[in-house]
């Protein structure tokens, strides 16, 4: 189940990620398309609303003049004359009209004001800051609002700033007047769309990098599923092939049993029991190697009778510990935890063989085993097995839990991989390198979980 999750996780969120990507994009050209419409709106605004009084404009100072009332209309509709007869509508009768070149003040003013206010309408549909400035860049216009000859030199240098940063932006565009001479610069920024378009190419990295980090990342699990179920395979394979000769060894003892001598002779009878005690020995190899990708059962015990019995077996073989080696024990534990006893002998086994093969070459080595109760919690049980043998190097200590990593000539590096990994997941505890320097000794820590009183 936890391998089809495991598989799954990666996909959905590869899923999520383009979906969101998608409905990004769908969205970045949703705003493009609109931010197009409005500006082809404030175009044509622009264009429609300045013909009316750019046209006004140019026809100033040329109107006819109503002899009764005198009122003005400008020359449009009237042939170039000095003098026209017409229906005047504010004398509601036919009077005549004269041409004059005098310029309408009041005209003037309202064409003046509507092309202010169209302009204004048009600055303030902008989503970017613009400012006039003249030759000298001296801010005189803000988001189409004069600069008050009354504000303060500081607030003056700011607005200074604030267009020199818009130049980063944009390039200031020069402003002309009719002789074709420079009278000043527009200084312009960029809207919210147009900065954010400028990050579209690096969330279109990031998106490939999680993708190709996601894709590793799948590889990389099916790998170690891959190598997980070939050594699973592999322990199950040997506990099988270990099964079929441990049955005729057995066979093989209760025939020498029967035999007349194996009453008499002490050797024999010795000799039988320590082979009977080997193959239950090999019996607990081949149950550890069987229950590999397996979850094992878990008894509630205490640890110390565990640990003794691995001490024991290791003492009660001739050559498993040299004349110039001592094995201690420092026992205190008193906390019950869940165990499976043949699984962890197999732990205290592999560091016990470490620390022994550490101090073959050491006068006077000692292997010590000691266990001892936390309050932390609801409580641990450490079990803490040092030796001052010959240590491992600084440079290889980071890499000893590494499967396929030993110091040793001829090892294959599997010993404390397993047994971390017997710890850690099918304990719920933790294994450790507390300490080792070359020539000091080693030390490994085991953190384990104890039953709270409640349970």
């Amino acid at each position: 189940m936890w391998s089809i999750r495991t598989r799954l996780l990666p996909l959905f969120v590869v899923i999520g990620l383009v979906w969101v990507f998608f409905y990004y994009s769908y969205s970045l050209v949703s705003r493009l398309r609109e931010t197009r419409a409005n500006a082809n709106e404030t175009i044509a605004w622009f264009w429609a609303g300045a013909q009316v009084p750019m046209s006004r404009l140019a026809e100033l100072g040329m109107m006819y003049v109503c002899s009764g009332c005198g009122a003005t209309t400008p020359t449009y509709g009237f042939e170039s004359d000095s003098s026209q007869t017409r229906f005047c509508q504010d004398c509601a009768q036919v009077t005549e009209w004269y041409f004059v070149t005098i310029e309408g003040i009041e005209e003037r003013q309202r064409l003046f004001h509507r092309t202010r206010r169209l302009f204004k309408d048009l600055v303030e549909r902008l989503d970017y800051t613009t400012i006039l400035s003249d030759t000298d860049m001296v801010p005189q216009v803000v988001n189409g609002i004069a600069v008050a000859d009354t504000m303060s030199p500081e607030n003056l240098k700011l607005l200074m700033l604030l267009a020199e940063e818009l130049d980063t932006e944009n390039i200031p565009v020069p402003i002309t007047d009719s002789y074709g001479e420079t009278i000043g610069y527009l200084h312009y920024g960029s809207d919210e769309l147009a900065k954010e378009l400028l990050l579209v190419p690096y969330i279109e990295l990031g998106v490939l990098l999680i993708l190709i980090f996601l894709f590793l990342f799948v590889i990389r699990m099916e790998i170690k599923k891959e190598k997980e179920l070939s050594w699973v395979g592999f322990a199950r394979e040997t506990a099988h092939q270990i099964s079929t000769p441990l049955s005729s060894l057995m066979g093989w003892i209760e025939l020498l049993r029967e035999k007349p001598e194996a009453e008499t002779d002490k050797e024999l009878a010795e000799a039988l029991e320590f082979i009977e005690n080997d193959i239950d020995r090999l019996k607990q190899i081949a149950s550890r190697y069987g229950q590999m990708g397996k979850k094992p059962k878990l008894e509630k015990c205490m640890i110390n009778s565990v640990i003794l019995d691995s001490v024991h077996y290791f003492c009660g073989r001739p050559g498993f510990l040299a004349d110039n080696m001592n094995l201690e024990t420092d026992l205190k534990s008193e906390y019950l935890i869940d165990l499976n006893s043949v699984l962890f002998s197999w732990v205290i086994e592999n560091l016990l063989k470490n620390s022994i093969a550490s101090l073959k070459e050491i006068r006077g080595g000692i292997i010590r085993i000691s266990t001892r109760d936390i309050q932390e919690g609801s409580g641990l049980v450490e079990v803490e097995i040092a030796d001052n043998g010959k240590g491992i190097p600084f440079a290889d200590q980071k890499r000893i839990f590494t499967t396929g990593f030993s110091t040793r000539r001829g090892g294959w590096g599997l010993g404390l991989t397993l047994s971390r990994r017997i710890i850690e997941q099918y304990h719920n505890g933790s294994l450790r390198l507390k300490a080792s320097s070359p020539g000091k000794g080693t030390t490994f820590v085991i953190m384990l979980p104890a039953i709270s009183e409640d349970a």
